[in-house]
Order: C-alpha cells, then structure tokens, then sequence
C-alpha cells in the first residue's frame, strides 16, 4: 500500500504531544512492512533538523478568495519521506498551535495536503488524517477533488486523538476558508451545536475512523465522553475502530537511552535500577533514599490528568513513607497550590515547573511507581513509558490506560500495575496504599511486576498490523 499521513506534527520534527509520537513512529513500522509511506507536515519555524530539508518544489493555491504561495521541502527518515508545505506567513512563527488565525493556517495546510498529491505524483491508495488541523480534508476530497481523474481513488481514515478538541468555529469560514458551499451547514454535514465542527465533517466524510484504544473507542461514543458527538459516532459506529497506540522501543530503551546515567534491562533491573534513582533524588533535590518509594508524575497540569484527586490527598500521600516528584506545567490553578505545598520544603516532594524529555526519561528510569489517575485519557503513552522502564504504573481504568495497565493479582502473580475504577480521591488512595503495602512488604511479588512490566509488549508491530487490516478492508 501507498499511505499518506497528514498531521500537524511528527517526530523527530517537532512536537507539542503524543500526536507526535504516533506520526513518528506508525508509519515507520508500516514502512518495515514493506508498505510506501509519506507525512506531509506544515513547515514551522521551530522544526528541527532544518539543514536536512532538501527544496523541491513551490507553487500557488487558493484559500477561499486568498491567492496563497506554497513551497515543498523533503526529508527521509527512517525510510519515511517527509513533506513540508511552506509559507511563511502562517507557519513562521513560534510554537505549533493557539493562534487567532489557526483556522486559517491549517485550512492552507489542508489544501497544501491535497495539492502536493497531484504535484508530486504521490497518489495514495489510503489518505490517512489525524484531529482536527487535517479534518477539513475529508470534506474538501469528497466534495471538490475527487471528481479530477488524478484524485479519483483514494480511501480517506480520520484519526480521533483526543475528542475534546473539535475544530468549532464560525460558519462563515466554511465559504470563505474553504470555499464549500453553505448547504454543507444547513444540512448538518458540518454543523453541530450552532457551529462549523471540523471533526464532524470529518467523521461523516471518512471511510473509516479510528480513535487511540479500544476502551476510548467505546467510551466517547457515550455522553459522558462524546463531547456532543456520541450521537455521530454511533451513525458510523461500524466503521469505528479503536486501536491502541505502541510506544517506539528503540527510542524508548533503558539499555541505551542517552537520557539516563545507568542502564538496565529486565535481567539486570533489580541491582541497576536503584543507581538511576539515587542519581535523580541527587538530581531534584529529594534526600537520597534507596529504600524509600520514590512515586514519579509527569504529565500537563490540566483538568483531564487527574490532579484534582492527587491536591485532594497530598496531605495523606505526603504523610506515608514516600517521595513524590511531579514534572509538568499547565494551569496556575494546579501550578499555585502545588508551588504552595512544595515551598513550605517539605523534603518529600520536589516539584519541576517545565518540561524537560531528558528529565521525564530520568523520572521513567528512577522511580518505583508511576501516578497516572486521568478522567480521562485516549490512549496516554507515560504509562507505556513507565512499564517499559520498570517503573509501576498507578492509573485509573479509563481510555488507553486500562487497556495498556493489567491490574495486580497477587494470589496468581499476574498484572504490571494497578488500577482503580471510578474518578475518585478515596478509591485512588486506597490504590496507592495497596502499591506501598506490595512494594514493602512483599519484595517477591514486587519484582515479579517489574520483571512482567518490562517484558510486556506495547511496541507499535501489533498495532501496525491493527491499522494495515483496517486500510486492507477499505481497499477490497
């Protein structure tokens, strides 16, 4: 097959979140299947590696009434091509995301995506899009480009990666950014809730659509996850397809990782382990503690990630036999009371307001348990992370983290973590308590979860293979 990824970014590119690891990673596994794949990114001013881009192409394309340039850059990594689509007006900037215009950049974009197919000759048996920058695509192909000849047979999949963010906007930029006509609107095709919505039109005009894990595939077709469109996904909910993302094992690898002082592999985690995490108490400023439980958050501090319920209980975590470090930044209101309860020098908790992927590799490696209680989470990839580094995983069963984390049994010695139901304080502390208690007083048990944990297989071959029988279906 012929598969053409449009996203709004990749690794080793650039990145602002999991979106990126995903579009690093899958189709360079799908290339090791002996599949043609290109990602076609927007060339932003902070993308890395600018001295390996090699000019190919420029031409002119319509936004609306906009008479806009575009150029074409190349790079191939890992057996990947990579296409960026220039203009400096809307791509020379700082950051990724969270501009006034965003609608208009990625509407170029979403132009760009499909005129490079002709003007590269790239043609692609499956057009794979991911949220809500690429969503307008699918719409734009089935409306307008599919009648040319060059266009006529692609199959398009649209990837939810997180249902939260839609894409909502004005209608009036569904003519004038995109030169659709409004019946799309008034016939629902494009509106919901009194708005443009990106995603719904994406939905609707796919061939198939797929979200991050099977669990989250179920969950936001319920009006608790749905984000109002529940009732769209069940229309299509045969065509729904929930496949849980891999973590890339060859970056993420405590026998190589240049990120971590020691390294270590499921044999030789149990006497190397405990280096990595004298070398990150020293690091962070924890009293150096072999013994004691040393529990790792890495995460935005955002409404979705849990930290309601970790503010809820601090007092009683702080009071038990552990240390807590929390890496991330967010909202001030779960920065301040954070800064609040690390300045009165508590010496058990030491928070970092960054981010810092050396220190998050180090945290991975160094800690004993890992604290993940997300009202929700897609697929969440930290917990991969943690297991594949022998750190114990702390979550709460929603989205990817119940399908990636299988609970502790201790009476038959299975599982790689823990795990609790609802989204509530009580319930998480009685988790943590029930780790603390395991990793005290049962050393056999607990070894036994961190031999399991970093045996257990959540690399992207699985999962590759999830996705080429989802294109293979499309293309009869």
């Amino acid at each position: 097959m012929r598969i053409v990824f449009a996203a709004g970014e990749a690794l080793p590119y650039i990145k602002s979140g999991g979106l990126a690891d995903v579009i690093g990673s899958l189709p360079k596994e799908l290339v090791k299947k002996g599949h043609e794949c290109y990602v076609i990114l927007p060339k932003y001013q902070d993308i890395k590696f600018p001295e390996t881009l090699e000019y190919v192409t420029n031409f002119y394309l319509w936004v609306g009434w906009r008479r806009c340039y575009c150029g074409v850059f190349k790079a191939v990594y890992d057996g990947v091509t990579y296409f960026f689509v220039d203009n400096e007006q809307y791509f020379r900037r700082p950051g990724l995301y969270g501009y006034d215009d965003d609608y208009e950049r990625f509407a170029f974009y979403d132009f760009a995506v499909l005129e490079c197919l002709s003007r590269l000759n790239i043609m692609p048996d499956i057009l794979s899009l991911h949220d809500w920058q690429t969503a307008m695509i699918a719409p734009l192909y089935k409306e307008r480009y599919c009648y040319y000849d060059f266009y006529g047979n692609v199959k398009i999949t649209f990837t939810i990666h997180n249902i939260a963010y839609q894409g909502k906007c004005d209608p009036f930029l569904l003519n004038d950014l995109f030169g659709l006509d409004n019946y799309l609107y008034y016939n629902g095709n494009v509106r919901n809730d009194d708005c443009m919505n990106m995603m719904k039109a994406a939905i609707l005009y796919s061939d198939a659509i797929t979200t991050v894990s099977p669990t989250y595939a179920k969950e936001i077709l319920t009006d608790a996850y749905g984000e109002g469109l529940q009732s769209i996904l069940a229309m299509r909910k045969d065509d729904l397809y929930g496949i849980l993302n891999g973590i890339d094992y060859d970056t993420n690898n405590p026998e190589t990782d240049p990120n971590i002082p020691y390294h270590f592999n499921a044999n030789s985690v149990y006497t190397e382990k405990v280096k990595d995490k004298l070398a990150l108490q020293a690091e962070v400023g924890l009293p150096q503690d072999p013994d004691v439980a040393l529990i790792g958050i890495v995460t935005r501090l955002t409404w979705q990630k849990g930290l309601d319920l970790i503010l809820n209980r601090m007092e009683e975590i702080l009071q038990r036999k552990v240390q807590l470090l929390i890496l991330g930044a967010g909202d001030k209101k779960y920065e301040e009371p954070l800064e609040e309860i690390a300045g009165f020098g508590n010496p058990k908790i030491s928070l970092q307001l960054k981010y810092d992927f050396g220190l998050s590799c180090r945290i991975y490696a160094g800690c004993d348990m890992f604290l993940m209680p997300s009202l929700f989470e897609p697929c969440g990839l930290s917990q991969m992370m943690s297991l594949r580094y022998g750190t114990i995983p702390i979550v709460r069963e929603t989205g990817g983290l119940k399908d990636s984390v299988q609970p502790f049994n201790e009476f038959d010695g299975t599982g790689t973590g823990f795990s609790f139901a609802n989204y509530n304080a009580h319930e998480m502390m009685d988790t943590i308590d029930y780790a603390l208690h395991i990793y005290y007083d049962d050393k056999d048990q607990w070894n036994g979860l961190i031999y399991r944990a970093m045996t257990e297989k959540l690399d992207w071959d699985r999962s590759a293979d999830e996705y080429l029988r989802v294109f293979g279906s499309l293309l009869g």
